[in-house]
């Protein structure tokens, strides 16, 4: 295996190349104590040309175009793309296969992947005025783009924030915060999951009986591991369709220009949500799912079909999240472009195989360019480029582009209010 050496401020960075792209996995960028705020590392070398264990989570990983590459450009700087991964803010990595940024960088991205401290220790927060952890973890990580990234040919005057289910909401919550202002110009989300209780009472209860003590940042850090696992565990019983911890939605303040997206059938294929459809009494419990999960408007039962409970459960959780991200930042007087991916021709790469289908995280090949020729990544590549789109801006018609299909079998269409029913029904 090829290897690279390059000088960054933060020390020696080596990593591996293939086919003309340097990897530099897992690099440290900050240290904490459990529940304490993050502090930067020291500076010093690192050999990043293996992954590391999946529990390190303070780390970057950075996928640049050789500088050769940078020379043949007359020295131009590269844009970056900043990476935050999903998983319920539960569990996921920077370093995720299935998030390999080789394409952005064959196509002169500079791609770097934020990890961050995910359960309890990343999003408690003893009072709402609070920031979250995670959260400012993410910002040291800025921190470490903006002191590093030009080392790896990086532009500091373009930076786009991305990233998909939490990692969308935590893109979001990072492009809300005054601390991004002249750091990130635009944002990319990808079916944004925010939580619905996250810090309610009830949940803070259920963490003070796992720990055995009155919740707190200080009795949460005293607990040990097997305490605050086990509170862990009895926040998210609470409701296992909703993240047990993250933000809420009324965090998001627009500050920039968005692209927003979600698929038609985001949560359709899960066992349980068949279940829930298959029963007679299932727009029943569709209804009292809506009106226990924010639901303002009536019930779109026509819209629905015959799956009512996981169209209910789709929008609750994403669909109505990304209609309220486009509405709020129109309504801020930010540029906006939507889009949906639906069910159609081919096979495209879902998180669990392959499917014809349009499920949660069929976007995730998509975006990367993994899946072959599908539209969504060229869309993405110029977004980061250029800080526009071809789609047509989301605006007065509520225009959301939709691609039907995998592959190079997607078709486009231009579908006017394709949100309507999470619109109406979470309100926006």
């Amino acid at each position: 295996m090829l290897t690279m050496t390059v000088s960054a401020p933060c020390g020696e960075l080596t990593g591996s190349v293939k086919d003309g792209v340097l990897h530099v996995y897992n690099i440290d960028y900050a240290r904490a104590e459990p529940f304490a705020p993050s502090t930067p590392v020291t500076d010093g070398p690192h050999e990043g040309t293996q992954r590391k264990a999946p529990d390190q989570e303070l780390v970057v990983t950075v996928t640049a175009p050789q500088p050769a590459q940078q020379a043949a450009r007359g020295g131009e700087a590269f844009p970056i793309l900043l990476w935050i991964h999903g998983g319920r803010y539960e569990f996921g990595h920077p370093s995720e296969p299935w998030t390999d940024s080789t394409s952005f960088a064959k196509n002169g991205i500079v791609t770097i992947a934020i990890g961050y401290r995910k359960n309890l220790s990343g999003f408690w927060r003893d009072s709402p005025t609070e920031t979250y952890r995670a959260v400012d973890d993410i910002f040291l990580a800025l921190d470490w783009v903006q002191r590093n990234a030009p080392s790896f040919g990086g532009d500091l005057s373009n930076v786009t924030v991305s990233g998909q289910s939490a990692g969308a909401g935590l893109a979001l919550s990072m492009a809300s915060d005054p601390r991004a202002d002249g750091r990130v110009h635009r944002v990319i989300a990808m079916s944004p999951a925010f939580s619905l209780l996250s810090g309610s009472t009830v949940r803070r209860l259920m963490a003070g009986i796992g720990i055995g003590a009155r919740p707190s940042t200080g009795a949460l850090a005293r607990a040990g591991k097997n305490k605050v696992d086990r509170a862990q565990r009895l926040v998210a019983a609470v409701s296992p369709s909703d993240p047990a911890v993250g933000p809420r939605f009324d965090s998001f303040s627009p500050r920039l220009p968005t692209l927003i997206t979600a698929t038609s059938e985001e949560f359709f294929d899960e066992p349980p949500v068949k279940v829930l459809d298959h029963l007679p009494t299932k727009y029943l419990f569709a209804r009292g799912y809506a009106k226990t999960h924010g639901a303002v408007g009536p019930f779109p039962a026509k819209e629905y079909g015959a799956r009512p409970c996981a169209n209910v459960i789709s929008d609750s959780a994403i669909r109505s999240s990304a209609v309220k991200v486009a509405e709020r930042t129109v309504a801020a007087g930010h540029d906006v472009w939507a889009a949906q991916f639906e069910p159609g021709r081919g096979m495209g790469y879902a998180q669990r195989g392959r499917t014809s289908g349009a499920p949660h995280c069929i976007d995730l090949a998509r975006f990367f360019g993994r899946e072959r020729n599908h539209p969504f990544h060229q869309v993405a590549i110029d977004f980061v480029k250029t800080g526009t789109t071809r789609l047509p801006q989301y605006s007065d018609d509520r225009a959301v582009t939709t691609w039907a299909g995998a592959d190079d079998l997607a078709v486009e269409s231009v579908v006017a209010d394709a949100w309507e029913a999470p619109r109406k029904l979470f309100g926006a």
